[in-house]
């Protein structure tokens, strides 16, 4: 079963669906590099999805830098854009061939001048033409339109920037380009350029973040991130060979809900051509007490003061079931919290000795329900009756298999449901920036406003810890 999926990411189903739709628009944005031996214009122009039109990324650009396709001015790009009848307020999926190459660039270009409804087609035009979806050969003649061009600047790193952040490293650097370019080993493909990577970057191929074709669900996402030694609470810098792959890597940032990034224009491109710049070859340093040290989470209190107005229909085919328990047994309970919470560094209780963890789940007031579906675990939510006009919503969520079945929004209703049965003034929820990156904007989807804010230090739980606790059958 594949897990959630990027907001950002849309399915070919989806895009037939909505083809000659009012203010739907489909961008072809397919850019090679010389060694794939693949021409995006002449490919266009033998077919493309209906109503496609073809973003040059070579002629949408700022061609005075003296560097490959760097991002031109709002101004030009509005112009540019507006000729191919596209606003900023129409809904835009842009493709390439393979799925997941030169398309996020032109997502990011569309977005960081404005455009907020940006997708990418999952699959690409190659997925598209193997299903046997629609394709015409006739060009498009769009009327022009206005692009109203709201640029966002600290989307975008300049070579100075990139300079400072190399000397003082006070922002991270994920590099795009394949790992033998990254470490050195293998050449740059244009001539008469350095090899090797900036130091302190770290390696995050973007062919590694889809699969034929296919986006990777967010816990993958998540992952890759992870063993690279990004840390998801900090700043990110994305750079590859010239600015286009780094917006693959941007895409996943995004739709792990990390914003504070930016991307390197002038990337490898610039980087590697000048000579007084630093270069490290060879694998990605070890991992920096920043990314193993304890982790910054932004803490959010939430409360609801009334039950959710919402219903939602039962998930169809599949088989679902929520069960109380009655003084879970503490091995299942560690269970449930590992297969839920290790992703989001749920271990405060994963720690805690059996009669003080005991004390708290099976004390009177706690409650702990279990979601079943088709047989097996598949989540749960823990509340706590604080007081008669109180009740704590401690922990939710679902394990990772049953993230792309669509009962989410379900489940949480149920929960809510389970909360307000006792007639309480009010439901109160804390989440943080760690956990699931959309939990913040479900939660006040469902009805909780935010009450307060602050930071805590979260300490990561090891390898050799874990190993330690389910030695002794802590976990």
């Amino acid at each position: 079963m594949s897990g959630e999926k990027s907001r950002f990411v849309v399915s070919a189903d989806w895009v037939e669906k909505n083809l000659g739709a009012p203010e739907f628009k489909l961008v072809d944005a397919s850019w090679y590099l010389p060694a794939q031996g693949r021409n995006g214009a002449v490919e266009y122009a033998s077919g493309h999805i209906p109503g496609a039109v073809f973003f040059d990324q070579d002629v949408i650009a700022d061609t005075t830098t003296g560097l490959p396709h760097s991002l031109p001015s709002p101004s030009f790009f509005a112009q540019a854009v507006g000729q191919l009848g596209i606003s900023a307020e129409d809904t835009i999926v842009v493709y390439d061939g393979p799925g997941f190459f030169s398309a996020p660039r032109v997502w990011w270009m569309f977005r960081v001048m404005g455009a907020r409804r940006v997708y990418v087609l999952d699959g690409g035009f190659d997925g598209w033409k193997a299903e046997g979806r629609p394709i015409e050969t006739d060009l498009p003649e769009p009327a022009p339109v206005t692009f109203e061009a709201r640029f966002d600047r600290a989307k975008l790193t300049s070579f100075d920037q990139m300079s400072a952040i190399a000397d003082n490293g006070d922002k991270q650097i994920a590099d795009a380009r394949p790992a033998g370019r990254f470490t050195g080993e293998e050449p740059e493909p244009r001539a008469g350029m350095r090899s090797g990577h900036m130091p302190a970057a770290r390696s995050v191929p973007a062919s590694s973040l889809s699969e034929n074709g296919k986006f990777k669900d967010l816990a993958t996402l998540r992952s890759i991130f992870t063993k690279a030694g990004i840390d998801l609470n900090n700043p990110v810098v994305t750079s590859c060979g010239s600015g286009v792959t780094a917006a693959v890597v941007t895409l996943a940032l995004e739709s792990l809900g990390h914003s504070d990034n930016s991307l390197y224009d002038g990337s490898w491109s610039e980087w590697g051509s000048k000579t007084d710049t630093p270069i490290a070859t060879g694998p990605a340093d070890a991992l920096t007490p920043m990314a193993s040290g304890p982790l910054k989470a932004h803490v959010t209190r939430l409360e609801m003061t009334a039950p959710p107005k919402s219903s939602l229909p039962v998930p169809v085919n599949i088989q679902t079931a929520i069960m109380r328990t009655h003084e879970i047994p503490l091995s299942f309970y560690r269970f449930l919290h590992r297969q839920v919470g290790a992703r989001w560094h749920w271990y405060e209780r994963l720690r805690m000795p059996d009669e003080q963890l005991k004390a708290i789940i099976h004390h009177q007031k706690v409650s702990i329900s279990v979601l079943y579906v088709n047989g097996a675990p598949a989540g749960f939510f823990e509340l706590s009756q604080e007081s008669d006009d109180l009740v704590e919503l401690s922990y939710f969520g679902l394990f990772e298999h049953a993230l792309g079945l669509g009962i989410g929004k379900w489940f949480l209703l149920q929960c809510l449901y389970a909360a307000w049965s006792s007639n309480p003034k009010k439901v109160a929820v804390t989440t943080n920036s760690l956990d699931h990156p959309r939990a913040l904007q479900l939660y006040q989807q469902f009805g909780f406003s935010p009450v307060s804010t602050h930071d805590a230090l979260v300490d990561p739980m090891s390898e050799a810890e874990l190993a330690r606790l389910l030695m002794r059958g802590g976990i």
